[in-house]
């Protein structure tokens, strides 16, 4: 299915820019919505970008931005400040993330917009979905936990409804932990603060994480947008692999060249420093690095499934932590050049 003109939003995100780049390379004609004009020129310098204004909670700020458009990949949602001390439950995704794609939805129904992809989040389905000893799948009825996953959820919800009452062929991507973003993202602080020794010898905890590297989450992203049978469903994108925090510790570890210690903090150790992080975390109105959420997310399980888009469209991941890692810790450690 050929894709014709493009819009991207969110194309200023780590996955919004690999997307627009993967699509310009393969001489696409690509538009991107951004608030921010001159962020957006200056990340594709001599590319044939087409700027288009807008903000999402702005309505009228978003007439005919699709005009002319035959595609549409949809990742943009509120991005919380570093020091919100709650991200997933930060104010501003609703307005951003459920109500802008409301508005976006508006504009897209009375225009030519074609096709539609939704990059969304397992959040949408709730942290407990995750947790059930076995892969989670899109089968599951989801229950967010949190405002961002309700947003997403709802934000979903707008996309698939309006895409079938005006015809339009939608699709809905939910992704986990993103890797492969170099000096960014949760992976690389890990690897910062295991090679700073800030983080201690981690117990033998045996829980399943699931993540996908950033270029299969783009190319999952092209695929399902070329596949007419995509339309009207929702696929969870995953490596197809389930990692321990243990795992990622030891991998670490060896990429760094170090022993793995013949000792372990106590979970019962880690749980008294967690939750006094988490009153202090209260009390300064500030992130903290453990807290009890956090330590919930590195002991527990967030498994997902991918297989009805392995199963029927072909999507085949090219990446996993295995070699990630290593790659990972080579540019960190690598000194900068003059």
């Amino acid at each position: 299915m050929e894709l014709g003109n493009i819009l991207v939003t969110g194309a200023t995100g780590r996955v919004g820019r690999l997307l627009v780049s993967t699509l310009l390379q393969e001489g696409q004609p690509v538009s991107i919505l951004t608030r921010a004009p001159q962020v957006a020129l200056d990340l594709w310098p001599g590319q044939r970008v087409d700027v288009r204004l807008g903000d999402l909670t702005d309505p009228s700020s978003l007439q005919s931005v699709c005009s002319g458009i035959d595609t549409l990949f949809h990742l943009a949602s509120y991005a919380p400040r570093p020091d919100e001390p709650d991200l997933y439950n930060a104010p501003n995704h609703w307005p951003v993330t459920a109500e802008g794609t409301a508005n976006l939805m508006a504009e897209a129904a009375d225009s030519s917009v074609k096709r539609l992809i939704y990059i969304s989040t397992v959040k949408a389905m709730g942290d407990a979905a995750g947790e059930l000893g076995r892969p989670a799948d899109e089968t599951l009825a989801p229950a967010p936990d949190t405002l961002y996953g309700r947003a997403k959820l709802a934000a979903e919800q707008r996309v698939l409804t309006t895409a079938q009452q005006a015809g339009i062929q939608a699709s809905v991507l939910r992704l986990p932990m993103v890797y492969g973003l170099d000096d960014k993202g949760n992976l690389a602080r890990l690897i910062a603060a295991i090679a700073a020794r800030r983080f201690p010898p981690w117990p033998q905890i045996d829980n399943r994480r699931s993540a996908i590297h950033i270029e299969d989450a783009v190319a999952a992203a092209t695929l399902v947008a070329r596949n007419p049978a995509s339309a009207g469903q929702i696929y969870c994108v995953t490596d197809g692999r389930a990692y321990s925090t243990r795992w990622i510790y030891e991998r670490i570890l060896l990429a760094l060249g170090r022993p793995i210690p013949r000792w372990t903090v106590p979970l019962w150790a880690l749980r008294a420093a967690a939750a006094g992080g988490s009153i202090g975390e209260r009390l300064l109105g500030r992130r903290l690095p453990l807290t009890l959420d956090g330590l919930s997310k590195l002991t527990g399980d967030a498994w997902y499934a991918s297989e009805r888009l392995e199963r029927t469209l072909g999507f085949r991941p090219k990446y996993s932590l295995e070699t990630e890692i290593p790659r990972l810790v080579r540019s960190i450690r690598r000194p900068p050049t003059d």
